[in-house]
């Protein structure tokens, strides 16, 4: 078995992320992925161990990624509708603008997989309960500042914020418009409870 080449391992994931990302996991030819982090298949089976095992590095890496960029941008308003209405903007910028376009390779993912691997069900587990907690603390800061009722079940309306973020990352893929994507978003707030 031959050596492998030293390379820079958060960037091949971050490079195979992409591929996954806009194509999905059946959709990523073990070509188009040796070609985008420049390693050669030997590389990928000996450091990765197949398709697969670079797959579940690369979603933990993205869902890792996500997570921080998540809690850091709705714990970084003091009020908890000002910090869950910045990661909605910034969700609809980046579906409009960014990578989002391709949705979200969590929610790709779930759909792709209907959670028949255990491996990667558990991370997505993982990562649902992650978005799950953030919300509900910016959702418990609301209901502190008055800013939503008291009566308002925190972890309730997370769950409902989780499934809208869900359902607005399979929309991505159809090329939405910034008013829809936004009337969805403010539908979502009414529905939890925030004065519009």
């Amino acid at each position: 078995m031959g050596r492998i080449r030293n390379f820079n391992r958060d960037a091949v994931l971050e490079s195979a992320v992409d591929v996954f990302w806009e194509r999905g996991y059946d959709g990523a030819g073990m070509q188009e992925i040796c070609r985008v982090t420049g390693l050669n298949p030997g590389s990928v089976y000996a450091a990765f161990g197949d398709k697969h095992g670079l797959f579940i590095e690369a979603l933990k890496s993205y869902m890792a990624s996500m997570s921080r960029e998540t809690i850091a941008r709705l714990n970084s308003n003091p009020s908890g509708r000002a910090g869950i209405a910045d990661y909605y903007a910034a969700l609809i910028e980046a579906m409009l603008d960014g990578k989002r376009r391709w949705g979200c390779l969590v929610t790709n993912s779930i759909v792709e997989f209907a959670m028949n691997d255990p491996q990667i069900s558990e991370a997505f587990q993982l990562h649902l309960a992650r978005l799950e907690t953030a919300l509900s603390g910016a959702i418990e800061r609301a209901k502190q500042a008055g800013e939503l009722s008291r009566d308002v079940n925190a972890a309730e309306a997370a769950v409902f914020l989780v499934c809208t973020t869900q359902g607005l990352n399979v929309l991505a893929k159809t090329r939405p418009s910034q008013r829809t994507l936004e009337a969805i978003t403010r539908h979502a707030f009414t529905a939890v409870g925030f004065k519009a």
